[in-house]
This record gives C-alpha cells, structure tokens and sequence, in this order.
C-alpha cells in the first residue's frame, strides 16, 4: 500500500470535507476564507492514490487569544474507516513541521468536542473559551505554541 502525504489545491480536498465535516453539503459550502490565499497550504494523506486525510493550514489571527504570527487549522479530518490507525497524527505532525519551516509561532484550531482529545493529546492548550457555530456544533479554541 502506497502512504503519502503532500500538498495539494484546497478544490481537492472537497469531497472530503463535504463528507466527513458538512453532511454532505455542496462543494460551495465546504470551501473556507483564505483557501486560495498564496500563503495557504493544503496537505492531503493519499492510500493509493485516493484522499483518506486532510488539513488545510490558514494564516490568520484569532479573535479570541492574541496570538501574533500564527496559522489556523481548518479541514482536518480522517475517512471514518481510516480512523484510529495515525491518519490523523500523522497529518497533523506534517503540518506542524510544514508551519514550523515557513516560520510561524502557534497553531490554532477551532476544535469539535468529538475531536478534542485527539489534540490534547498532542499537546494542544484548551484555552477554556468554547461556543456553538452554527449548523455545526460546540467547539473549543485550542493552541499549541510551534517555538
């Protein structure tokens, strides 16, 4: 079996995102703000040449914690079949070198409740601040410093 994990145009990793993050929504729904910024990057963990994992790494400030020279984390997810097997560590460890490289302090997400253990168990800092986005659910502001 053929594992790879390599960068890829936000339009790829689509499909993926409608399935596992918007229920299937329209392709137009599941794109985000900054997704064609020159400065975004998009990885995507290939089986065989199909898309099993993906991440999607914007620069841009949050509003809840002054964090200065940081990147977001939008996209992530893992086909359900492919869970619990390192898809998702493995993913996230790359993208975390791929910021380290570029030159960025912290990386911020906007974690689901379901997903939350995963990055704590990263190292990833739950500020406590937590809140609803809508359509979606609960979530909570976690950071992980990259220095």
């Amino acid at each position: 079996m053929d594992h790879v994990i390599r960068k890829t145009d936000a339009e790829n990793l689509l499909p993926i995102r409608s399935i596992m993050l918007r229920k299937n929504a329209d392709f137009d729904l599941c794109r985000y703000k900054g997704d064609n910024k020159k400065d975004s990057i998009h990885l995507a963990y290939f089986l065989n040449k199909k898309i099993i994992g993906a991440v999607s790494l914007i620069k841009n400030i949050p509003t809840h914690k002054n964090l200065k020279n940081c990147v977001q984390v939008r996209g992530m997810c893992v086909l359900n079949e492919y869970q619990g097997m390192g898809v998702g560590k493995k993913l996230i460890e790359n993208a975390e070198k791929k910021c380290k490289e570029v030159g960025f302090d912290f990386i911020w997400m906007n974690a689901r409740i379901i997903a939350l253990n995963f990055y704590l168990k990263l190292n990833y800092h739950d500020s406590g601040i937590k809140y609803e986005i809508s359509n979606i659910g609960l979530h909570h502001f976690l950071f992980k410093s990259l220095k």
